[in-house]
């Protein structure tokens, strides 16, 4: 049962806590992490032009990398959205769609295949209204990590503290791995004074976390989040 470090960032384009766009600070953030797998979300990417708003490209290349994107926010263009970045082969990316007539989001599925461990990770960064966050959780992405066969993490900003009902609902089916916390910080926004958590990382009953960290750092307004999670060798 190999042990695969997965972390979870809201990146805010790159745009640290004093209003500076800096990809080198993410960059430094993440090679620090060293995970297998993370989980971005609020990703710029804006075709022909290199470094800083190719984003996902740029830190996957730095990071030696792969890179599966979905957009969610179309500029006028490119696009921000979520993006997973994977040491190891992406099979398959599907992009859901989670519907509001207001603030529309979405979720980035990856599957991977990690030397003989199989597992799906969903990429989300929920909206603003409860109401939305609670209906795409539970009425379409819940069913499909409930369908599934292989280990299934789900990571993102969900813009939710631990104590609303659509978190509750969530964690009657998932496994928050905050549980296994070894770190000395416990909320994840504002990252310069975190007063909430609000970025997780869950596991359902086929894998097993072995700890959790929140970790320090003023490159964007979230604080990373990471989990050492053991998955086992199943087959998609």
């Amino acid at each position: 049962m190999p042990v695969i470090k997965v972390a979870s960032y809201n990146i805010r384009r790159a745009v640290g806590i004093d209003g500076r766009k800096d990809l080198n600070q993410i960059q430094q953030v993440l090679s620090e992490i060293a995970a297998d797998i993370i989980a971005l979300q609020e990703v710029e990417m804006v075709p022909g032009i290199a470094g800083v708003s190719r984003q996902a490209h740029a830190l996957a290349g730095l990071l030696g990398m792969n890179y599966a994107y979905g957009p969610v926010h179309r500029l006028k263009f490119g696009s921000v959205g979520n993006a997973i970045l994977s040491k190891y082969p992406i099979v398959k990316e599907t992009k859901h769609i989670l519907p509001d007539s207001r603030d529309e989001r979405g979720c980035l599925q990856a599957d991977i295949d990690a030397q003989g461990a199989h597992f799906s990770i969903f990429n989300m960064h929920l909206g603003l209204n409860q109401v939305s966050r609670y209906r795409h959780l539970k009425y379409i992405i819940l069913p499909i990590i409930q369908d599934s066969s292989s280990p299934t993490i789900l990571a993102g900003d969900m813009n939710a503290t631990p104590l609303m009902r659509e978190m509750r609902m969530l964690s009657e089916y998932l496994h928050d791995t905050f549980q296994h916390n070894s770190g000395i910080h416990g909320n994840t926004y504002p990252s310069d004074s975190p007063r909430v958590r609000i970025d997780y990382i869950f596991i359902d009953d086929k894998s097993r976390c072995s700890s959790f960290r929140i970790f320090k750092s003023e490159a964007s307004d979230h604080l990373p989040v990471t989990a050492a999670i053991k998955i086992p060798a199943v087959q998609f």
